[in-house]
């Protein structure tokens, strides 16, 4: 798609107003966000409104479609969020954060098969990511895919032997197997 000049610095003007908005409102990297207070609520809707505007300009801009997915998934709004992480799955495929985000979205909706083959793909995009293969080893878990879950986790252990997130997935997923612990459900998974 070609812009002009002035639709380029119109589009910029509405996304960068947006992130502005939205900063401290997503969180991406692993971090449980408290609740958000009123004015947080506010800002959020502005940047929702902003990002609209922006992609009345540039419909294919996945990272504005990302955005407002993460902002629906902080309304805890998840399938508008699950809406707009996949569509910008649509105008890139290299980058693993989208289908981790896609994979979390879709856990809250109980949509297990789903949550699994996007963990997948997230892997299958970086595949040496211990963070990711932990992830898709408790997804594969939750579903009660033992054997998977560990072979994946080993996986992610040799990757990185001191990484004491996997090591507890590890001793969660060893002791599921030998019935010494309950399967956890997606909630516990993340808490």
């Amino acid at each position: 798609m070609n812009l002009t000049e002035n639709q380029i610095s119109e589009f910029n003007s509405y996304y960068n107003k947006a992130c502005t908005l939205q900063k401290g409102i997503i969180l991406i990297d692993g971090y449980r966000p408290k609740n958000l207070g009123f004015f947080e609520k506010m800002r959020a809707k502005k940047a929702i409104y902003n990002f609209e505007k922006a992609l009345e300009i540039y419909p294919e801009s996945w990272q504005t479609l990302f955005f407002i997915g993460k902002i629906y998934q902080r309304f805890r709004d998840y399938e508008k969020s699950l809406n707009f992480i996949e569509l910008s799955m649509k105008y890139e495929t290299q980058n693993h954060v989208l289908p981790q985000e896609a994979s979390l979205v879709c856990m809250h909706l109980n949509q297990i098969a789903k949550a699994i083959e996007y963990s997948k793909l997230s892997i299958n995009i970086n595949p040496e990511n211990v963070a990711l293969l932990g992830n898709h080893a408790m997804n594969l878990l939750v579903a009660e895919f033992d054997v998977e879950a560990k072979d994946i986790i080993e996986k992610a252990i040799l990757l990185h032997p001191q990484d004491k997130i996997n090591r507890n997935i590890k001793q969660k997923i060893e002791n599921v197997i030998l019935k010494k612990e309950k399967r956890p459900k997606f909630n516990d998974a993340i808490q």
